[in-house]
């Protein structure tokens, strides 16, 4: 993967995520409350417009994350940190492009709503799985980068990257359930960005070389 490709796959998750997940709230029913109900509620079968949703902010986000993924495992070199913590980003990005498959049956704004189908199930546990890594691949990747002199200046960020979304996620609690993990993946993707701008940074830096 060469680091610019990759580097422009990172730089674009978020906007496709972000994008993904605004359209998909403003084309729900008026019954539909961002502010309380479940993000994976714009992907289920009974979802309107669905697509936005499981073909926008998540498969073509997972694929996009996977990219970066790909590139970092490359710039990083062979530390056993940074291969921990690219190999947790790429079960975040192979979780976010299974998610726009394994719907749920329904909304919670659907009476008598119950998500008891195989693939609702499969999403609950994709779910756990991919929350796991996505907080614990800053944590892994801000030691990696603090032994780099390249990234070192990113480290301190992407450490405190699951303290600001656990910040986010309590603040936006006051509104709701659903405003509080809106936010707090919105943090998180905002740091992929700010990853892969680093990473374009060194793509440029290697292809002109050292001064002669």
């Amino acid at each position: 993967m060469p680091l610019r490709l990759a580097a422009v796959c990172g730089l674009l998750a978020p906007v496709a995520f972000v994008v993904g997940l605004v359209a998909g709230d403003l084309v729900q029913p008026e019954a539909f409350s961002p502010a309380q109900d479940d993000i994976s509620d714009l992907g289920a079968l009974t979802a309107t417009s669905p697509w936005l949703y499981n073909q926008v902010a998540s498969n073509l986000t997972g694929l996009l994350i996977l990219g970066l993924a790909l590139g970092l495992w490359r710039a990083l070199g062979s530390g056993v940190l940074s291969r921990l913590g690219v190999v947790a980003l790429v079960v975040v990005g192979v979780g976010r492009f299974l998610e726009g498959f394994l719907r749920l049956d329904c909304q919670g704004i659907d009476v008598g709503c119950e998500n008891d189908s195989w693939h609702s199930s499969a999403h609950r546990i994709e779910s756990g799985i991919s929350a796991a890594a996505t907080f614990l691949a800053p944590l892994l990747l801000a030691f990696a980068f603090r032994r780099l002199p390249e990234w070192r200046r990113l480290w301190l960020p992407t450490l405190l990257t699951p303290v600001a979304s656990i910040v986010a996620a309590v603040l936006f609690s006051i509104i709701g359930d659903g405003a509080s993990t809106r936010a707090a993946t919105i943090v998180w993707v905002l740091w992929l960005g700010l990853v892969a701008y680093r990473l374009l940074r060194v793509a440029d830096r290697r292809t002109v070389g050292p001064p002669p």
